[in-house]
């Protein structure tokens, strides 16, 4: 992560860092995400990295957990139809 941005919205590098770790020592095993490519999995898991801090969170757990969540409903395949 970029420190321009972190610094953009008053959310400390190291924050965003963790965030962006934490989630992706977990996208990177899922299983419903490994038909993606690795730069889209790492672009989209940034954008709602972004999208969380500009909505206040500031808890990198949180962070991580919410990209997460949004990152597999946009990807993960569909099971229903």
């Amino acid at each position: 992560m970029d420190q321009i941005f972190s610094e953009q919205v008053q959310v400390p590098d190291a924050v965003v860092s963790v965030a962006f770790d934490k989630a992706w020592s977990f996208v990177e095993k899922d299983p419903l995400l490994a038909h993606n490519l690795k730069a889209v999995l790492h672009s989209r898991l940034r954008t709602y990295l972004e999208c969380s801090i500009r909505n206040g969170e500031r808890n990198a757990l949180n962070l991580a957990n919410e990209a997460i969540r949004n990152l597999r409903a946009e990807l993960a395949p569909s099971t229903g139809q």
